[in-house]
C-alpha cells in the first residue's frame, strides 16, 4: 500500500496499514526517529556507540567522582599471591628494588618479603622471604646518591633494597631496627 497525503501535507499510512511496533529512539544531531538497535542514524550519519551511556544509568561524570574502591593490605598481598600464616599480621609495604627487580617489599610481624612487581619480566617466582628471627644487622649505604638498605640475615646472606622513598627507607629501617633491639630476640 502506498501513503497518502494528509490534511497536514505529511504523507500518512492508508487505513489498514502496518504500523511498525519495534522499539525507536531518536537522533540527537537530526532529530529523526530510527530504530532503537541502530549504531549510526541512517540520515545523517550520527554514531550512536560513541555517545552511549554507562551501564547502570551513571553519568560519566558520576563515574570519574566516584570514591575508588579499597582494598586491604592482605587483599592486595593475595593477588600478588603472597598467603599469611596463621595469625600472620601484615605491617607496611613498600614499592622498591632488589637485585635488579622492582616488587613490593612486604614487612609482616613474622619475616620481610619481596614480592616481584607484575611487570616483571623474569618469570614468575615465589616471593623472597626471611624470618625476622634471623636478622641480624640493618645498614644504610650511599652509593651514586642514592641510598640502599642492605639488610643482614647471618647464614641466609644479605638483602639489598634500593629505590625506597627516603620516608620508606627510614620506616623499614625503624622497624628493622626496633625488632633487633626488642628483648628476647635471637639476632641480638
Amino acid at each position: 500500500m502506498s501513503p497518502v497525503e494528509g490534511p497536514s501535507g505529511q504523507q500518512e499510512p492508508q487505513a489498514g496499514a502496518a504500523i511498525d511496533q519495534r522499539p525507536a529512539k531518536t537522533c540527537p544531531d537530526c532529530a529523526e526517529l530510527v530504530l532503537a538497535a541502530a549504531r549510526k542514524c541512517r540520515y545523517c550519519g550520527y554514531r550512536f556507540d560513541h555517545a552511549r551511556a554507562p551501564q547502570g544509568g551513571a553519568s560519566l561524570l558520576g563515574m570519574l567522582l566516584r570514591a575508588p574502591e579499597r582494598s586491604t593490605m592482605a587483599d592486595t598481598l593475595a593477588q600478588l599471591g603472597v598467603e599469611l600464616g596463621r595469625g600472620e599480621q601484615p605491617a607496611q609495604m613498600w614499592f622498591g628494588r632488589v637485585e635488579g627487580s622492582d616488587g613490593y617489599v612486604v614487612l609482616t610481624d613474622a619475616r620481610l618479603l619481596f614480592v616481584k612487581g607484575l611487570r616483571s619480566g623474569n618469570g614468575a617466582s615465589g616471593p623472597q622471604q626471611n624470618s625476622l628471627s634471623e636478622l641480624v644487622g640493618v645498614e644504610v649505604l650511599s652509593r651514586r646518591r642514592k641510598q640502599i638498605l642492605v639488610i643482614d640475615w647471618g647464614r641466609s646472606g644479605t638483602m639489598s633494597i634500593d629505590s625506597l622513598s627516603p620516608k620508606g627507607l627510614r620506616q623499614l629501617r625503624s622497624a628493622l631496627l626496633a625488632r633487633i633491639d626488642a628483648p628476647g630476640t635471637p639476632g641480638k
